[in-house]
């Protein structure tokens, strides 16, 4: 028996046996049951189940979050109720989106999921991109000077970085044809001749480039992710149609070929344009806005980023601010809080709940999520274990985040990689440029977790403590 086998009894016994589960799965952080009868589910019982850090209804399905040992209590789970087993979902995938109708919440989630199901996969990649990016700035020039920037030790990290940008249409338009079910060759195929040599050449004089006539905009693709999005999920609903349409006989020659002909003249002259400029408009209006209010709006960010994260709020402006980095090589409005700084301020408010709280249970909680947050990169426990359910913890997050990010803009910290979500992540600051920037994130990175451990130490009580 398991050290998790009590909890996965205790959280089967509270949601109602398991004859009240329908389905349950899971996906970063939490478990996520279908029950028959959502009044049979004991939540406060459920709360209080050994190992469990929250749980809460949304829509109809019900959410325990047990943090990053959420794997192995699924296993003992699926063994004691004998259910069928599913694939760990996306964070943003599990989200309940109703089918029926339009709305502008299914429109926004649609976009979210699109995102997130593309580019998820490929956050690995992003990690090992970050990490020969930082070889190649700490080795070179710039900061230890060991080599210089004609060394092959520098090139060869410096080219396998660049290779993974300007490809990333390519990898995207992988991702995305498995979300979309599109045909993955013919999606490569389609955003590879975007980023074909002589094809880029003649884009980037006017009218150097014409498809059945028509002048195609001058516009460089690579490194761009929301044209290779959009040209594949057209293509879907192009492929959909063929196969209804085209005979049986002769589905392996005309599909592939008759789609390739649909989407060469929308790719070039209708969605490469507009993913172009959508992604355009998004960088303009971040960018804007942090040119516009620099550290205060950094210092706004700061002070709310963990509700954002809590609420699932800030995912539309991550996403933007990823297509940002990916295309100008830096960012500084949101990804240096989303990042870096929130993990280090919620380790803080983790280590601070646990000193000052006088139960067991919640000091336990407690080191539970700081190690979670410090080792593993995620916040989600200590969000919806300590910080929604206790409102004394506001205070301290609102000061620490606030100053951080103030002295974030006042510095103009940009992140530029991608590294681990956990306490490494400051190695997302490392620049070819400067290595102030780095020294700087990592003086932000500090204030956030000091600041919040010592609001954390004056000002929070617990209610044992009040009463």
């Amino acid at each position: 028996m398991s050290k998790y086998s009590e909890t996965a009894r205790q959280v089967l016994e509270k949601v109602g046996g398991k004859e009240n589960v329908k389905d349950v799965y899971h996906c970063m952080t939490r478990l996520r049951f279908k029950l028959k009868n959502e009044s049979a589910a004991d939540m406060e019982g459920l709360k209080a189940a050994k190992g469990v850090l929250g749980a809460q209804f949304k829509e109809d399905t019900l959410q325990v979050i047990v943090g990053t040992s959420v794997d192995e209590i699924y296993k003992e789970l699926l063994a004691c109720g004998k259910f069928e087993e599913h694939e760990k979902l996306d964070e943003y995938e599990a989200e309940d989106v109703k089918k029926e109708g339009f709305s502008l919440k299914k429109l926004g989630m649609g976009i979210v999921n699109t995102f997130s199901n593309s580019m998820g996969p490929l956050v690995p990649l992003f990690v090992t991109l970050g990490m020969v990016n930082i070889v190649a700035a700490v080795i070179g020039p710039t900061m230890l000077n060991l080599v210089s920037d004609q060394s092959d030790l520098y090139t060869n990290f410096y080219y396998a970085g660049q290779a993974i940008i300007y490809f990333l249409p390519v990898l995207a338009a992988i991702t995305a044809s498995r979300y979309f079910k599109a045909n993955t060759f013919i999606s490569v195929a389609l955003t590879a001749l975007m980023l074909y040599p002589d094809l880029t050449a003649a884009l980037s004089v006017e009218g150097g480039y014409t498809i059945y006539g028509i002048a195609a905009p001058n516009v460089t693709y690579s490194g761009q992710i929301i044209p290779a999005l959009l040209i594949v999920w057209i293509q879907s609903y192009v492929e959909r149609l063929l196969n209804k349409v085209i005979p049986d006989t002769l589905k392996i020659i005309g599909v592939g070929f008759v789609t390739v002909l649909i989407m060469m003249p929308l790719s070039f002259l209708v969605l490469g344009p507009i993913g172009y400029y959508i992604g355009s408009g998004l960088t303009n209006v971040v960018l804007g806005l942090y040119n516009a209010a620099g550290p205060v709006e950094t210092a706004i960010v700061g002070a709310l980023m963990p509700f954002l994260t809590a609420f699932g709020i800030g995912r539309p402006i991550f996403f933007a601010c990823m297509a940002i980095l990916f295309a100008n090589g830096v960012e500084y409005a949101y990804m240096p809080l989303a990042m870096v700084l929130t993990n280090f301020l919620v380790m803080g408010i983790s280590l601070g709940y646990m000193i000052r709280s006088k139960k067991d249970g919640s000091k336990q909680m407690g080191l539970t999520c700081f190690v979670s947050t410090l080792l593993g990169g995620v916040s989600e426990p200590a969000l919806f274990g300590i910080v929604l359910p206790n409102p004394r913890t506001f205070v301290p997050i609102l000061i620490s985040g606030a100053v951080s990010g103030l002295y974030l803009g006042l510095t103009k910290v940009g992140y530029y990689q991608f590294g681990p979500s956990n306490v490494m992540g400051v190695i997302g600051f490392v620049s070819a440029e400067s290595s102030a920037n780095f020294v700087n994130g990592c003086i932000a990175s500090a204030l956030a977790f000091g600041i919040a451990l010592v609001a954390m130490l004056l000002l929070y009580k617990d209610k044992e403590t009040t009463k």
